[in-house]
């Protein structure tokens, strides 16, 4: 049996749609599939270092006539050149070109948003021309996969594509590299005492993930609870920002910044409370993890991540960039070890029960065995 050649095409860059895409490739059937991924940057030489089938184009993130035309040549010399069965574009750059792409050489066509750009927090005029580019090149789409259900909900109360075209695959993780059991070895090589709590973020420095929000937290956090340590896991633009903000706070010795890793789960396992203060999530992958690893969470209530944390149940959900709201929920996770164990219990059930990355796997198998 011939194996179906699909290439996937995203713009590249740390994050959860690096990740998603690493865990397809894992998990994918090698003998039905032959996966290329058309990509820049960190994510090409991180694929490429795990032998991952790997094309480079140059992608910029912001619009630029030009260099997207460019982009788009090259992708279109690559697809052309080589017989491809089905192209599978993520995120909002590498979703543009590579729809486009399919859709002029006639080639069957998927696009998974991972969050919609109208969706981010700008001004109404962008959202309305962000979801008009989105109209446009997804009439050259044969499905949309959807990562949760508000951006399936998103997409049709914009008219983006035809409810037969849309997809619901709610995301997963691979819970066998999650687990309750706390890495005491691992939180004593950061030298953090045995008896604090710590409180945890992993994502970019950027705008969407607000992590100056995080650190104001851990202000009021650790004036109030001193006994705990703040680690926040991730790079990006805002890195100098956040450094400033640290020393201007005296946090320094209460707040760990750590770059991006490749092991986020022993970081998990050491943490007490997970938090994630997004502006604007497509899904939230990263509070997943922290629940398959038992942990109570405290997070954004916007787009998908009430999809993926029940408010009360397995964790507090806030309203963003509301500092005294976030600090609260924390303290009182902190300090209430009933109400912690309950939601604990909850969170660790929910995610293995909703989030298994086999049942996405089976998922996306059968999308691809249609055409």
């Amino acid at each position: 049996m011939n194996k179906k050649r699909i290439v996937f095409i995203l713009q590249g860059g740390k994050g959860g749609t690096q990740e998603y895409i690493k865990m397809l490739l894992k998990y994918l059937n090698r003998n039905k599939y032959e996966i290329t991924v058309i990509c820049h940057g960190e994510t090409y030489e991180e694929l490429k270092k795990l032998g991952c089938n790997v094309h480079y184009v140059e992608m910029v993130r912001n619009i630029s006539i030009l260099k997207d035309l460019i982009s788009l040549k090259n992708i279109l010399s690559y697809l052309k050149n080589n017989k491809i069965d089905i192209v599978y574009s993520h995120s909002s750059k590498g979703g543009v070109l590579g729809r486009i792409a399919a859709g002029l050489l006639r080639i069957t066509n998927l696009y998974n948003p991972h969050g919609w750009s109208f969706n981010m927090k700008i001004s109404n005029r962008k959202k309305f021309s962000y979801a008009l580019v989105e109209k446009i090149v997804s009439k050259f789409a044969d499905k949309i996969i959807m990562i949760s259900e508000a951006e399936y909900n998103d997409a049709l109360l914009r008219g983006i594509i035809s409810k037969k075209k849309l997809v619901l695959i709610t995301n997963g993780i691979d819970l066998e590299r999650y687990n309750r059991k706390s890495d005491d070895n691992f939180k004593q090589s950061l030298n953090i005492p045995k008896d604090f709590k710590v409180v945890g973020m992993l994502g970019r420095f950027t705008e969407q993930k607000s992590p100056q929000t995080f650190i104001e937290i851990a202000k009021i956090v650790t004036d109030s609870y001193p006994k705990c340590k703040f680690i926040l896991i991730g790079d990006g633009e805002l890195k100098n920002t956040l450094e400033k903000m640290i020393s201007k706070l005296n946090l320094g010795e209460k707040l760990m910044l750590v770059g991006w890793v490749n092991d986020p789960e022993k970081y998990i396992s050491i943490m007490d409370v997970g938090v994630l203060t997004s502006k604007w999530e497509g899904f939230g992958l990263v509070l997943a993890e922290m629940m398959a690893s038992g942990k109570s969470v405290v997070a954004s209530e916007v787009d998908g991540i009430p999809f993926v944390v029940r408010n009360s149940v397995d964790g507090f959900l806030c309203k963003p960039d509301d500092v005294k709201e976030f600090a609260g929920y924390v303290l009182r996770l902190l300090n209430e070890d009933d109400l912690y164990k309950t939601m604990s219990e909850s969170a660790y059930n929910h995610a293995r029960e909703k989030f298994d990355l086999k049942r996405v796997i089976r998922q996306h198998e059968t999308i691809f065995d249609l055409f």
